[in-house]
């Protein structure tokens, strides 16, 4: 039988963020009210996985970027969520 926390309660998301300093939760995923703002996940991954500056990353599902002021139903989010959450890329132009 799977883990309690591999299904989703009623109203609940199930969340993993994925950073280059790692994965929070080490391992599956969190549930989460869907109500909640997606910041407040990755404000828990930051704290967990020791990451003091998060200024100017994007979170992005599917290479889509979520608006992380916003829930997870505004964010068109639910079932199980992998958010890849780090730096954005960079445009790659020239120097000169």
């Amino acid at each position: 039988m799977p883990p309690e926390n591999e299904h989703p309660k009623p109203h609940q998301v199930l969340v993993a963020v994925v950073t280059t300093s790692g994965t929070y939760p080490p391992e599956g995923f969190n549930g989460v009210p869907e109500h909640q703002p997606v910041k407040v996940e990755l404000a828990q991954a930051s704290k967990k996985l020791g990451i003091s500056n998060t200024n100017g990353w994007v979170a992005t599902v599917g290479g889509r970027e979520l608006n992380v002021e916003q829930n997870y139903i505004e964010n068109q989010l639910a079932g199980e969520v992998e958010i890849h959450w780090g730096p954005r890329e960079g445009g790659g132009g020239g120097y000169r």
